[in-house]
């Protein structure tokens, strides 16, 4: 027996879908970024976005529904109007509260983090990265099993179950809870052969530069223009890298350092989101230095700048070196660049798909940790 998957997406591939975001009184800005986010995200996982809708940010929420009962009727209306089969919310939802509103809107109703989910369960390529996602996954989907009520009927005392009267419903959940311990033992053995890995390394003298930014911002792009090479995947889709790629990279004058591609990241991620997650971002924690990725041209650039920020506070390593990299200079004009130079002082700005800039981010790296002597055998 196996409990219900909601993260195939099957489900809701080409479904016709509303998003909802929320705009906070202060900053009508930030919804509208917000909901380009979330097309995106649902791009990702083709679902077919009819109508996208604005909604005040309550100042109590609901704890059944999130949303007050006006706000239900009027978007009643739009799926009637548009026949949408889905509802994105940009908040996330209690069990609870996608219960309630999927019953009184008759339709799918889905948040932000299961899009994220999906997305991840897409791109996980490696037994590391597959193990991260079934983690998150079903550390999600655990608190909301009572949703399916339809699935997960009585057994009552019938031959098959632990015991007599034993729901179904408490088969999935001790499963669930069973499956999670197990993946956070095999995600602990993962982590012990890391450790070994860097073990190594140490001994070796070989600094070691990791990668931190928001998704889709370059950060495989840039690893495989300083290497020459096509190694990482290269995808203008959000969280293609989802499994961490560590190579060699020459850094002028004879030197080299280790450069780890990690997981992009986003805003407002969920914590148990960034738990299943911490084994791929430990590898931030051992680096030398923190080479951080900001696209000039996508979101927000504060914005990118506070997701790495928080990241770095969160993982307890505000001490680690640091550079800030600006990518993507070959789409914006000489007048702005400049600008953006006068702004941010410190930072190295580079185009990794033409390859300008790419020697001053190697030179700011050598002179930041040295880089490794390497004769190759």
């Amino acid at each position: 027996m196996q409990h219900p998957n909601v993260f195939t997406g099957d489900n809701i591939s080409g479904k016709k879908a509303l998003i909802i975001v929320f705009n906070e009184r202060t900053n009508n800005v930030a919804g509208s970024e917000s909901l380009e986010e979330l097309k995106s995200l649902a791009a990702t996982v083709n679902i077919n976005v009819v109508h996208s809708i604005f909604i005040r940010h309550p100042d109590t929420i609901h704890p059944a529904t999130y949303i007050g009962k006006g706000k239900i009727n009027e978007i009643r209306q739009i799926i009637n109007m548009y026949k949408c089969e889905l509802i994105v919310f940009e908040k996330e939802l209690t069990p609870v509260q996608q219960r309630n509103l999927e019953e009184l809107l008759n339709v799918v109703v889905i948040d932000r983090t299961v899009l994220i989910l999906l997305i991840f369960g897409k791109h996980a390529h490696t037994l590391e990265g597959k193990l991260q996602v079934e983690l998150a996954q079903t550390t999600y989907l655990l608190p909301r099993l009572a949703g399916y009520s339809g699935q997960l009927s009585r057994l009552g005392g019938t031959i098959g179950t632990r015991g007599p009267g034993e729901q179904k419903l408490e088969v999935y959940r001790r499963r669930a809870r069973e499956r999670i311990r197990f993946l956070n033992q095999k995600i602990k053995e993962i982590e012990k052969h890391r450790e070994i890995i860097r073990e190594t390394r140490h001994r070796k003298n070989l600094p070691v530069a990791a990668l931190l930014g928001y998704t889709n911002v370059g950060k495989s792009t840039l690893l495989n223009a300083l290497i020459h090479k096509q190694d990482a995947t290269v995808d203008n889709r959000l969280f293609s890298t989802l499994d961490p790629l560590t190579r060699l990279v020459y850094l002028g004058e004879g030197r080299f350092c280790l450069m780890s591609d990690t997981v992009g990241l986003l805003s407002s991620l969920p914590h148990h989101l960034i738990a299943a997650f911490r084994a791929t971002l430990e590898e931030i924690r051992f680096a030398d230095v923190l080479v951080c990725l900001i696209d000039i041209v996508g979101l927000n650039l504060e914005k990118q700048i506070v997701t790495i920020n928080n990241i770095i506070e969160m993982m307890e390593i505000q001490h680690k070196q640091r550079i800030n990299v600006f990518n993507k200079i070959d789409l914006i004009d000489e007048a702005e660049l400049n600008t953006l130079k006068r702004i941010y002082s410190d930072g190295v700005f580079v185009s990794a798909r033409t390859g300008s800039g790419l020697n001053d981010l190697r030179t700011k790296i050598r002179e930041t940790i040295g880089g490794y002597v390497y004769f190759k055998s």
